[in-house]
Formats: C-alpha cells, sequence, structure tokens
C-alpha cells in the first residue's frame, strides 16, 4: 500500500508541475467570428483549462499503463525472481507509474500543439462539397475560362474540364518544364505559358509552341487579345498576334511580383514590393495612371470585384481597399493578418473573398462591416490556388496534385 500511495503521489506531483501550468499558459484559444467572439481573457481561461484537460488525461493513462506494466511483471514472474534488490510492488510499481505519468505528459503537449496547429486561429471551421481530377504533378498556376481549365506544373501543361465532375483531359507542351504562369485566350483558342526563360503560346489542340518573348516570366495576366507579363522591373503589353501584333512596355523602380486586368475599371494593375501601381491598356498602349496604392510587401495575387480590390501578401496577410475610396481624399484600406498564416492566392465569389491559405485551408472573408475571417476548412491538404468561375471555385490542391471543385 506503501509503494501504490507514493506512486499515486508522484503521478499528482507530475499533474500539478509547473511544466503543466506553462504548457497551458502558452495556448491560444480557437476565436468565434468577431460578433460572437468571446472576451480575451474568457478565451485565455477556456485555453487553459483544454490544456489541463488533455495533459491530466494523458498523464492519467500514462500512469494507468506503467502500473498495469509493473502489475503484469509481478504476477508473471517467479517467486524467487521477486526476491530481489527492486521487488515489482516496492519499486517497480512506483518508478513505472511516475516514467509512465512523465512520458503521457510530454504526449499530451505534442497532442495538443498539434491540435493547436490544425485549429483555425480565427472564424469558425466550415466544410464543403467539392470534386477533383488529378493533374501531372503539383500545380503552379491555373487558369479558368468556361468549361476549360489550363494548369502548369514543373512537369508541364494540362487541360481539364470546368464541369460538375472535372476530368484530366490533353497534356500540351510537352516540350517545356517548370512552367510557372498560364492564362487561356478563347479568342484564339491557345493558352499563353510563362516559364523561367521566355513566354509561350500554344494552341490548346495541337501543335507546336511559339516563343513570343525571351525572358524569365515572373507574373502573367490576360483579358481579350491582351496579354500583359512581367521580367524583373519591366512589363509587357502584347495586343493581337502574329504580323498584326502591338507591343508596348514600360518599367518600375522594382521587380514586378504580381500583375491582373481589372474587369470592372477596365484598367491594368501591376504589384511590387511596396506599391500597386494602376495601368491603362488603351490602344494596346500602357500608360500608368495617377492612381498608386502603397503595399505593406510583395504581392503574389490579386483579385477584384465591383466594391473592392484585394491583394494577397503572402506572409502579411490580405489587404484591401474599397474602389470608391479611390478617388476620394480618404484612402478605405483594410488589412487581416490572423489568419492564414500565409496567403497563396486569392478570389472573389460575390461579395465574399476566399483565400488560399496553404495548409491552413481554404479561408472566407467578409469585407463589411470590416474585414475579417468567416470560415476556414481544412478538408484539402494545401491550398495554393484559388479561382471563381460561374458561381463555384477552382482550387489547386499542391500536396495531392489535384485541381477542386468546390461549391462553398
Amino acid at each position: 500500500m506503501k509503494s501504490t500511495s507514493r506512486a499515486l503521489a508522484l503521478t499528482a506531483m507530475v499533474l500539478m508541475s509547473p511544466a503543466a501550468e506553462q504548457v497551458g499558459g502558452m495556448l491560444t484559444a480557437q476565436s468565434a467570428p468577431p460578433s460572437m467572439a468571446m472576451p480575451a481573457m474568457a478565451r485565455t481561461t477556456e485555453a487553459r483549462r483544454g490544456a489541463g484537460r488533455t495533459l491530466a488525461r494523458s498523464s492519467a493513462i500514462g500512469a494507468l499503463t506503467g502500473s498495469l506494466m509493473a502489475m503484469s511483471y509481478y504476477w508473471m514472474s517467479e517467486k524467487g525472481e521477486r526476491a530481489s534488490g527492486c521487488e515489482p510492488m516496492n519499486c517497480a510499481l512506483p518508478f513505472l507509474t511516475f516514467s509512465g505519468a512523465v512520458a503521457g505528459l510530454f504526449i499530451g503537449r505534442e497532442l495538443d500543439a498539434q491540435r493547436r496547429a490544425m485549429a483555425p486561429r480565427v472564424g469558425t471551421t466550415s466544410s464543403f462539397s467539392f470534386s477533383e481530377a488529378s493533374v501531372l504533378a503539383a500545380p503552379n498556376a491555373m487558369d479558368v475560362r468556361d468549361s476549360l481549365i489550363a494548369v502548369v506544373s514543373d512537369s508541364g501543361a494540362q487541360l481539364v474540364s470546368a464541369l460538375p465532375a472535372p476530368k484530366a483531359l490533353r497534356r500540351r507542351a510537352n516540350g517545356l518544364s517548370a512552367l510557372r504562369h498560364v492564362v487561356l485566350m478563347p479568342a484564339r483558342g491557345s493558352m499563353v505559358l510563362g516559364t523561367g526563360t521566355a513566354l509561350w503560346e500554344t494552341s490548346v489542340q495541337a501543335g507546336p509552341a511559339t516563343r513570343l518573348a525571351d525572358g524569365a516570366v515572373d507574373a502573367l495576366a490576360s483579358f481579350g487579345d491582351a496579354v500583359l507579363s512581367a521580367t524583373g522591373r519591366r512589363v509587357r503589353l502584347q495586343t493581337g498576334t502574329g504580323t498584326v501584333a502591338r507591343v508596348d512596355s514600360a518599367e518600375l523602380a522594382q521587380a514586378v511580383s504580381a500583375v491582373a486586368f481589372d474587369s470592372v475599371g477596365g484598367t491594368w494593375w501591376v504589384a511590387t514590393d511596396s506599391q500597386l501601381v494602376q495601368f491603362s491598356g488603351a490602344n494596346g498602349t500602357l500608360a500608368a495612371t495617377k492612381t498608386a496604392l502603397p503595399l505593406p510587401g510583395a504581392a503574389r495575387a490579386l483579385a477584384f470585384n465591383g466594391d473592392w480590390i484585394a491583394a494577397a501578401l503572402g506572409g502579411e496577410g490580405v489587404i484591401v481597399w474599397r474602389r470608391a475610396s479611390l478617388t476620394s481624399d480618404m484612402l478605405e484600406v483594410q488589412r487581416v493578418t490572423q489568419e492564414p498564416r500565409f496567403a497563396f492566392d486569392l478570389a472573389f465569389l460575390g461579395d465574399a473573398l476566399y483565400v488560399a491559405g496553404g495548409a491552413d485551408g481554404l479561408i472566407e472573408m467578409a469585407l463589411t462591416p470590416t474585414a475579417r475571417v468567416i470560415t476556414s476548412s481544412r478538408q484539402l491538404s494545401f491550398v495554393s490556388l484559388v479561382r471563381s468561375s460561374h458561381g463555384v471555385l477552382w482550387v489547386g490542391d499542391r500536396n495531392r496534385s489535384s485541381v477542386v471543385r468546390v461549391v462553398p
């Protein structure tokens, strides 16, 4: 009985140790949406209670396992073996109970750390219905037009049907590798591809690729018959093709990280490490307007709807500007940094903004009355790309090497 009491006392010491309190204090609660969020102190208290329950449960299981091992040794060993310097009930039982409790404590800490890493820091967890199609390799870029999706990877270009049950179609540009960017050109029945060495165009059906320009392509966008590409600090606008093609270019003060066409405003936007610059492309001529928005970091992707302009800033979060304030004296800008931890891409679907958050999943944001995270979905492995088309989202999952049709 004395040995059993010592074992229980040692277990209690582990459960009440400062280490357990410290781990509990390090935890952060999963927040609810702003309209339903608990006060900060209440969230911290709830997090510590949850951590304490996890650690206590793991330590108790470890202590019980150690006790059972000691009891098994006692009942299975011969009587002569028990007459040693460390008898099962007087030595093995307290030692294994204490060791099991300590092992359980550290296992509990690891499990709780994994749980916190997977839990959204703000907003609620959601799920959606989806269907997917496997592609050649982890997708680097994607474009969706009508019923066709073009996906590029280090292994080449792949066409996918943009249908309720997406299906991988033919492979194109077999001679090109390490493709970085792609845009579809429906009017020409082709797609334009950006690699680390040149800008190419090839038919979506068959035939060889044509080199449009030399140099590594750092960003790519299109609208109608026009293609805007970036190489270093220079942007190049090509309108038309063949002998009637018109080419114009402009140079910025810093390297370009993203380009996009704003169909609402009818202008091009070019992002650098510190600015988002608006260009007019009327008559195939690039001309910077007076609008330049400050950026806290390099933008990876841009998105637009009737009311907002948004940029994904990687580890710097997401920044949005209200379109109506661009022409006023008071520029309305908001920034979200809590979730995801890294913003890879983004797209509007109606009034909602969806962000590709990598391992953090697909994030839904609302922008009014203030920009905030509404829900996070962790159903996919690694969301690196997102596009919207005809009321659905198309997502690129890097770890699964797939294109996923998502119905929010």
